[in-house]
């Protein structure tokens, strides 16, 4: 079953986006998750809404972190590399500060936005954050009990803070819903986008030749025990005839109990013979000519708030192999191929099928998958958050203002 609803209330009428900007907001935008130096996960997602923000309300956009502004041209150049390296090194230097965040008060409306966790809370006359998944109340056994604890004491601080809470996709949005019983009309499902720099494909056109390249299955993802790689690892040693006609890619930065997710000593001839590669962390355009040339994704996650992975594959016309769980098949629809996160045997049934069947060689086939990609995009993510905080503002502040 395919989650494609987005309910019936965390829809504003659309009449009230222009009364939101007549109202005269100011935006605050925390960067906190974008001082990352590698950009995975959380850091896209907020690093995808700050450009989108910056491109659509660029006189109504502030950032800052903690209790200091940040300088626009810091958060740009940290945009413009997707790396938050240099971001972070100048806060702590103070370089990038641009004085303390101001008392909010007075005529104008202040919204602040949190594209992770809120490292302050109540301060706003507006707040909202976006809540990714909730990966460590469902599934607790894949996470540290000190990370548990600290994400779910300050979530549910977050949300009851929230006048708006984004939730990426609607199984998080159910999630909420089923276990904190946060009210419907403070949720509302703003899935992530995709979209690569336009110089991506035109570079990639003169570098990448599919045709010419060895078969090959990319798994990207962080390797840590949610993410599900030892899964294929374990597939790999009991299959290996998988390695026979496709290499396998691993692409993707060490987490946390790396220990667990080392490489059977079964597979370390194949590693020497480079059937098995691990590029480790790789930069968003490598990711890309990664994607291009494969001939399907693995995406073996057992729990997932969006599953950006399975979207980039999408949208360059790759097919993917992913998880029956979570909001994975909200994502993926009927182009990937499912498997039961928990069975090594299912999983190589997947990846059998996509190695008999070949569908990238079909036009068709990858054609649909970029179709199915373009459904979603960083600016209908901000869309509906607009029109949620459209709505946030009618519903709790009908005077503020001369439009509301």
């Amino acid at each position: 079953m395919q989650r494609e609803r987005h309910g019936v209330s965390d829809l504003a009428p659309p009449a009230l986006l222009p009364a939101l900007l007549q109202a005269d907001p100011q935006f605050y935008f925390d960067v906190g998750p974008l001082f990352d130096a590698h950009w995975t996960g959380i850091p896209v997602v907020a690093g995808a809404l700050a450009r989108e923000l910056l491109r659509r309300c660029p006189e109504r956009t502030r950032f800052f972190h903690e209790d200091c502004l940040v300088a626009l041209a810091a958060v740009q150049d940290a945009l413009h590399r997707s790396s938050g390296s240099f971001l972070q090194r100048d806060f702590a230097r103070g370089t990038a500060n641009a004085g303390a965040l101001p008392l909010i008060g007075g005529h104008r409306l202040s919204i602040g936005l949190f594209p992770s966790v809120k490292p302050r809370r109540g301060f706003f006359d507006i707040e909202c954050s976006v809540t990714h998944d909730l990966s460590t109340l469902v599934m607790p056994l894949f996470h540290l009990t000190d990370n548990i604890h600290h994400h779910m004491q300050r979530l549910v601080a977050d949300l009851a803070s929230d006048d708006v809470t984004v939730c990426v996709s609607q199984a998080t949005r159910d999630d909420i819903a089923a276990y904190l019983g946060v009210a419907e009309d403070r949720l509302v499902v703003a899935h992530n986008g995709v979209a690569w720099p336009d110089w991506f494909a035109v570079q990639a056109a003169n570098e990448v030749d599919p045709a010419a390249t060895e078969p090959y299955f990319l798994i990207l993802g962080t390797r840590e025990p949610r993410k599900n790689i030892a899964r294929v690892l374990e597939m790999l040693t009991l299959f290996p005839d998988v390695l026979e006609t496709h290499r396998c890619v691993f692409a993707g930065r060490m987490g946390w109990l790396e220990e667990q997710q080392a490489v059977p000593a079964g597979l370390r001839r194949s590693i020497a013979a480079g059937r098995i590669v691990f590029p480790g962390f790789v930069s968003d355009y490598t990711k890309y000519k990664l994607l291009l040339a494969a001939e399907a994704t693995i995406y073996p996650s057992f729990f997932e708030g969006f599953g950006l992975p399975v979207l980039e594959s999408l949208s360059v016309g790759t097919p993917c192999i992913t998880s029956y769980s979570s909001s994975l098949p909200e994502v993926g629809g009927d182009v990937c191929w499912y498997h039961d996160p928990f069975s090594v045997h299912d999983l190589y049934r997947a990846v059998r099928e996509v190695q008999t069947a070949r569908p990238k060689q079909s036009a068709a086939f990858r054609q649909r998958c970029r179709d199915r990609a373009a459904r979603f995009t960083w600016e209908a993510m901000l869309d509906r958050i607009l029109a949620a905080l459209a709505a946030a503002v009618a519903r709790r502040r009908p005077g503020h203002g001369a439009a509301l």
